[in-house]
This record gives structure tokens, C-alpha cells and sequence, in this order.
């Protein structure tokens, strides 16, 4: 939308610049087309710098919004347990912490992108704990898709499967 706001502007002043180099030069008409043809090249030029910026920052400032709380830490019952959900691909860890080191680290739960690549960005899922304290809901906020997860100290007992 804002390409195209953007591009609408500066056809218009390409217009209105044309229309006074038309009406304000007053020289034969085969030199008056080529100082014409030449402005227009030289808007034209500067349009497409104008619009590659523009490009470029647009694609700068989708960037930084698709990242902030792109991440998302849930607690469980368990202390020493968290489940990090990657809120843009529905992507979930188990995190384990220690005050000993060699305890902690995390293990996947979900390694598949559950957007199939056709995400909305950030934000687009959101994890749902359930009374059973090794499982929650997992939710697509923008197609309503579920899944069943659950967590645990085995990897037998860590799982993800969609609700139909």
C-alpha cells in the first residue's frame, strides 16, 4: 500500500513536471522535444533511485517488526523448565535450567514450520497450558489451526500433533 501511495506521487509530480517544461519553453519544436525527452529521462532516473530506496526501507522497517517478540518463554509446573515457542513459525524448545551447568541446554519438541513458509509474521502462535502440566495447546492465531504438544524429560514422551 505504501509503494503504491508512493509511486502514485511521484507519477503525479512527473506529470505536473512535464506539463510545465511543455508550457514554459518556446523554442523549435525538434529541440523542444529533445530538452522534453531529456527532462523525462532525467525524472524517470531519479524516480527509480527514489523508488529502490523506498524499497529498501520498507523492507528494512518489515524486517524489524517481524522480529521483535519473535520468541516467547512459557513456564511449566516445573521449575527448572520453560517452553520457548518461536511465534512466527510455531517452532517450540524445551529449555531446562540449572544452577549447574552441565544440566541445562534445551531439546526440540517441534522442529517443522508450521506456516509451510506462508506465515504472517511474529506473534502468529501462541502456546495454551492445559491442566495436565506436560501438555498445552498450541494455536495458529490467524488460520485457528491447533496442535496437542507436550513436553517432557524423555524424548518418548515429547510430541506434537495437530487437532482436527
Amino acid at each position: 500500500m505504501k509503494k503504491a501511495i508512493f509511486f502514485l506521487l511521484l507519477i503525479s509530480t512527473i506529470s505536473a513536471n512535464a506539463q510545465t517544461a511543455k508550457t514554459t519553453t518556446k523554442t523549435p519544436t525538434s529541440s523542444r522535444s529533445v530538452k522534453h525527452e531529456q527532462k523525462v529521462a532525467s525524472l524517470l532516473s531519479k524516480i527509480d533511485t527514489l523508488l529502490l530506496i523506498n524499497n529498501q526501507l520498507l523492507e528494512h522497517l518489515e524486517i524489524n517488526t517481524s522480529l521483535k517478540e519473535r520468541y516467547k518463554l512459557y513456564q511449566t509446573e516445573n521449575i527448572y523448565t520453560f517452553l520457548q515457542l518461536d511465534t512466527k513459525t510455531g517452532m517450540i524448545e524445551q529449555v531446562q535450567w540449572s544452577l549447574d551447568s552441565d544440566n541445562e541446554g534445551s531439546v526440540t519438541i517441534n522442529s517443522d514450520d508450521l506456516t509451510y513458509g506462508f506465515g504472517y509474521g511474529s506473534g502468529s502462535f501462541e502456546l495454551y497450558p492445559t491442566k495436565n502440566m506436560y501438555q498445552f495447546i498450541l494455536i495458529d492465531k490467524t488460520s485457528g489451526k491447533k496442535w496437542h504438544v507436550q513436553w517432557g524429560m524423555k524424548s518418548s514422551k515429547r510430541w506434537i500433533r495437530r487437532i482436527y
